[in-house]
């Protein structure tokens, strides 16, 4: 069915980061980090916390959970003053504002049964998206709430959240249930399941708020039906923007940066440009390849693969170029079997890799890696 095509392309994307993650990435040559040593630390993530751990596998043994309902790091990208974060699925964001300890912000109430995800930003302000997926989530409502949450704004300086678009708001039917969505910078869009009678169907929605998303107080007399624009939108218009594209249509900086890898070799990346708007996905040869995550930065260009093979080009905040510009290759710590690095950032000299314990769709252990690039590139 066509509909089926357009959720699978998105699934597939996620479950690819686990069954796929760890295929290696060629590099000339590059150098190899140790699993300990002192220009890194590892962290985990255990009973609603983060806390410091000698390598992945000590970390406490987590039951392994649909990757929709597993404590994971599910997005991740660069604020454009340099800070860093990480959008942690049921439990909360981590904001790097240029050390290697992260505050966690935290609200029960909105994580405990969703899934995060698509951590964006909107006049340098973030946003991301709660849905609740009732695929895995045998809990969740066969009625949705015409007050459930779907976009949250993420406030720095306050550390909280606050919800601002709703399903309401999106004229979404109680039976409606939103499986992901886009934006581009100007306008949104969603994908939208819906359950009549036993049976399924998808509609396209492309919507956009006609007030200042950052002034929408949570609950307030604003945000009242008619503060957002809503229209249908085809199919082919929503898969056009979630289908990865030909590697060759990727920008210049990112074809320069991975130049050395061999036209044969097979990936699906993730790009995003920092503070920006959802990441465009990028396919090198065929889709069973393994995965990949970019971010473009003034300053800086850095994409890490799987099995930890990153390039890197240019500098990081008050430091010269590494290499003289020129692209380096490294590989972080090798981790054990059915293990994988995925989302990352980079928080003034801290470069931050998210890793996972993973078992086709289902997720385990997980928590994130952070690497002092200073004493890697700096101090030798």
């Amino acid at each position: 069915m066509k509909l089926s095509k357009i959720t699978f392309t998105i699934f597939s994307l996620c479950i690819v980061l686990t069954a796929c993650g760890t295929k290696k990435a060629p590099v000339e040559e590059p150098m190899q980090m140790q699993q300990k040593s002192s220009d890194h630390k590892w962290f985990c993530f255990a009973n609603d916390s983060v806390s410091e751990v000698e390598l992945p596998q000590r970390a406490a043994i987590q039951s392994l959970k649909p990757w929709t309902e597993s404590v994971r790091i599910c997005d991740a990208n660069v604020t454009a003053d340099g800070k860093a974060i990480m959008l942690v699925n049921h439990l909360g964001a981590l904001y790097f504002d240029g050390t290697e300890n992260p505050t966690l912000i935290q609200d029960y109430q909105l994580f405990s049964d969703s899934t995060a995800g698509n951590l964006v930003f909107e006049g340098r302000v973030p946003y991301f998206t709660l849905v609740k997926n009732s695929f895995f989530n045998k809990t969740a409502n066969k009625k949705q709430n015409q007050n459930q949450s779907h976009i949250i704004r993420l406030s720095l300086e306050q550390k909280m959240f606050f919800p601002v678009v709703t399903y309401g708001e999106l004229n979404i039917e109680q039976t409606g249930e939103v499986t992901s969505t886009f934006f581009d910078g100007s306008d949104w869009f969603s994908s939208v399941k819906s359950t009549k009678n036993n049976k399924v169907s998808f509609h396209y929605i492309k919507w956009k708020s006609l007030v200042d998303l950052a002034s929408v107080q949570p609950f307030s007399s604003s945000q009242s039906s008619g503060s957002i624009s809503v229209s249908e939108i085809s199919e082919s218009s929503y898969r056009n923007l979630v289908t990865p594209e030909d590697f060759s249509k990727a920008p210049a900086r990112l074809k320069e940066l991975l130049k050395s890898i061999p036209k044969d070799f097979n990936f699906v990346l993730t790009c995003r440009d920092y503070g920006g708007s959802s990441p465009r996905y990028f396919l090198s040869g065929k889709d069973d390849g393994t995965i990949a995550n970019a971010i473009i930065k003034d300053n800086w260009i850095c994409a890490v693969f799987g099995d930890g093979t990153t390039y890197f080009s240019g500098s990081i905040d008050g430091h010269p170029l590494i290499n003289n510009g020129k692209n380096v290759a490294f590989r972080l710590p090798k981790l054990p079997r059915r293990y994988s690095y995925q989302a990352f950032a980079i928080s003034g000299k801290y470069l931050i890799v998210s890793w996972e314990e993973s078992d086709f769709y289902k997720t385990g252990r997980s928590g994130f890696l952070s690497v002092d690039m200073e004493k890697l590139f700096y101090s030798k």
